[in-house]
Order: C-alpha cells, then structure tokens, then sequence
C-alpha cells in the first residue's frame, strides 16, 4: 500500500474510533492465541506419549520424533525468519516520512517478512498436523494477524504474505515431507 492508501484508511479510522480500537486491539491480542496454544499442543502430544509408554504400544517412538519436529520445525523456521530480515533490513511503512501507523513501534527497518505472520502460519500447520480441526482454526487466525499487521501500518502487504508464505511451507515441508 502507498502512503496514500494508508492515508485514506486512517482518515476512516479516525472517523470510526471503535473500529480502530477494535484493530489495535486485535493487533495486540491476536498473535498471543497461535503463541498461548502452542505450549498447550506440546503438552496435549506429552500426554499422549506418556500414555503410548504406559500402555507399551509400539507407536511412541515414532510419536517421539514427531514431538521433536514439533519443535524444531517452528524454532528453525522462526529462525530463518529473523536471519531474513535482519539480512535485507526493509522499512517499515512508518518509516514514510509523515506516516503515523495506528500501533506506535519504535523499530524501524527489519520488517521483510513479518514474524508475527511466520509464527502464526508455522504453528498452525503443526496443529494441523496432529489436530486438523484445529489447525484450520489456527490458519484463519494466521490469515487474521496478517490482515491486521497491515490495516496497523506496521507491516506491507508483502511483509505479511512472505512471512505466511515461508511459515505455511515450512511447516509443510517439515511435518508432512521429512
């Protein structure tokens, strides 16, 4: 979007204060839901080898290393992305002379691709992975976060598609293809 764009969007906020409160507060709220609910998907998979272990059944060790790309899925693709964007270093749409975004931020720059849109899309394909009901809700929620980190003005539209686009396939790859 242009400065422009943003512009115009913010002078509809502007004239719609419970609207724009109703963003700010989905900006701060909503990626807690991806990060809240994994800890509780490793949790849920725990139970679930432990009870494999007390019954004695052959499926734990492979529940075990599933356990682990769990883990190590997110925590490289999580990674990658930071090494990313501190690499190519992108502004910000704040950082447009005259800008002022709807959430303040104080970082400039390192804004290609967005994390908040990585995690999400990396977490909810491990949900989907081991609980595909789930997992479909997780993706809305992505889609969700992404949206939101643009009308705020913290993230391009471009920033927000990278980051899903890298988080969805590595979580592709990692769960389903290794």
């Amino acid at each position: 979007m242009t400065a422009e764009h943003y512009h115009a969007l913010y002078r509809w906020f502007d004239a719609h204060p419970a609207a724009r409160r109703f963003v700010v507060a989905l900006d701060r709220w909503l990626p807690l839901v991806p990060f809240v609910c994994y800890p509780v998907l490793l949790c849920l998979l725990n139970v679930r080898l432990v009870q494999l272990f007390l019954t004695r059944q052959s499926a734990a060790p492979d529940l075990m290393s599933e356990i682990a790309r769990s883990i190590l899925v997110p925590g490289i693709t999580f990674w990658v992305g930071t090494a990313l964007r501190a690499r190519l270093d992108r502004p910000r749409p704040y950082d447009q002379p005259g800008f002022t975004p709807l959430v303040q931020k104080d970082t400039h720059g390192r804004s290609f691709p967005s994390r908040h849109a990585l995690s999400a899309a990396v977490l909810a394909m491990v949900w989907l992975y081991f609980y595909p009901a789930v997992g479909w809700c997780m993706i809305v929620i992505a889609l969700l976060i992404a949206v939101v980190r643009v009308l705020t003005g913290v993230h391009h539209i471009r920033d927000v598609a990278a980051g899903l686009a890298l988080g969805f396939a590595c979580g592709f790859v990692g769960m389903w293809l290794l």
